[in-house]
């Protein structure tokens, strides 16, 4: 085989993730192979097809839940919070990073370019606007790329681990063994951080795309007809 099947992108975004939940799952409910010395090749397999199942299933659930749900609604995306939008005053606290705007004078550029190409769109349709005209470079189409797995490797493995969280207090709670709540909390709080940074990437995304459409040439004229 020239190229392995599997991208380091599935590795880290779906393989990770789903072996976290998998072997929390085993810890709590199975046989704990995840600590035994010797584990048999063929049942080492299935695990592994396993979790990179489940990880694909993680994605699935984190996309909606996380990026849909609470980021899109909530929290507002950074194609709106870049230019200037706000959400409620706990999120701007709390999230006190994700909610910095571009400059007012970079803004002011990506409405020029906007304005300039008769385009009166924004929010995801400026996103999308942009995105076409930018990742003409394929450079940065491999740069915004990197920033797209980062942010889908972190939100990925923010729901794994406080799933995980739930499935270990919940795992507690039944066998009656406190010591444990302890692997809870540090999943929990695991999955809080990974959430911090998928929110950074995620912003790092929009941000870098916004940056280089606010720098393109304007006057640059079109085949046909000469518009922009």
């Amino acid at each position: 085989m020239d190229k392995l099947p599997f991208t380091v992108y599935d590795f880290f975004a779906y393989l990770s993730s789903g072996s976290v939940l998998v072997a929390t799952l085993d810890y709590v409910f199975g046989d704990k192979w995840v600590l035994k010395e010797h584990v048999p090749p063929a049942f080492a397999l299935v695990m592994l097809i396993l979790s990179y199942v489940c990880g694909h299933a993680i994605a699935s659930v984190s996309a909606p839940l996380l990026e849909e749900l609470f980021v899109g609604r909530a929290l507002k995306k950074p194609v709106r919070t870049l230019m200037g939008e706000t959400g409620p005053r706990f999120f701007r606290v709390l999230f006190r990073g994700y909610y910095r705007s571009l400059p007012a004078e970079t803004r002011g550029r990506v409405g020029a370019q906007a304005k300039a190409r008769n385009f009166a769109g924004v929010g995801e349709s400026l996103f999308l606007h942009a995105y076409a005209l930018v990742t003409r470079d394929v450079k940065l189409q491999e740069r915004l790329d990197q920033f797209r797995n980062l942010y889908g490797f972190a939100r990925n493995m923010s729901l794994s681990f406080l799933a995980s969280a739930v499935v270990l207090a919940i795992g507690t709670h039944a066998s009656g063994t406190p010591s444990t709540y302890l692997w809870s909390a540090l999943a929990a709080l695991l999955g809080v951080t990974l959430f911090y940074r998928y929110l950074k990437f995620f912003r790092q995304y929009s941000y870098q795309l916004f940056l280089t459409y606010a720098e393109l040439d304007v006057a640059e004229k079109t085949a046909a007809g000469g518009a922009l």
